[in-house]
């Protein structure tokens, strides 16, 4: 019995291109990941300190494999100021965070303990929103 080998080819051969085009759409894919957002510190303590203006360096980072943007710089408060010196990272790239904390913005009598957050939006997908925590003591004045 003579079994005919020509649909055993074509099925051979349509599972081959099949394979094929997987293969080079699977390679083909955007598989890097997304941007990420890493901030160092995530949170600054000045201590105890005076009726003046304080500032602190921070670190952001692109921990990602895409493109990483910030959107968005904003502070619960007037009396803190953030000023990032670049606003789009490439992966692995990172830039300063400029938090300056100026007491004399407030009332001129409070005193104690102060707390503020920086908010830094930007296109990570996991974290749109990142906070930095900022806290303070202020003493009083010499003059009170």
């Amino acid at each position: 019995m003579r079994i005919n080998r020509f649909p055993l080819f074509i099925i051979t051969g349509a599972l081959l291109v099949v394979a094929a085009f997987g293969f080079y759409n699977y390679f083909r894919l955007d598989i890097t990941s997304p941007p990420g957002i890493e901030i160092t510190p995530h949170s600054y303590n000045f201590g105890v300190i005076p009726r003046r203006p304080v500032e602190k360096d921070f670190i952001v980072k692109n921990t990602g494999g895409k493109l990483l943007l910030i959107t968005g710089i904003n502070t619960s408060c007037g009396c803190t100021t953030a000023v990032i010196k670049k606003k789009k990272l490439t992966p692995g790239e990172q830039t300063k965070l400029l938090v300056t904390f100026d007491p004399n913005v407030m009332n001129k009598g409070m005193t104690g303990d102060i707390y503020r957050i920086v908010y830094i939006r930007s296109n990570d997908p996991e974290r749109l929103e990142v906070k930095i925590e900022i806290r303070a003591t202020l003493k009083k004045s010499d003059g009170n």
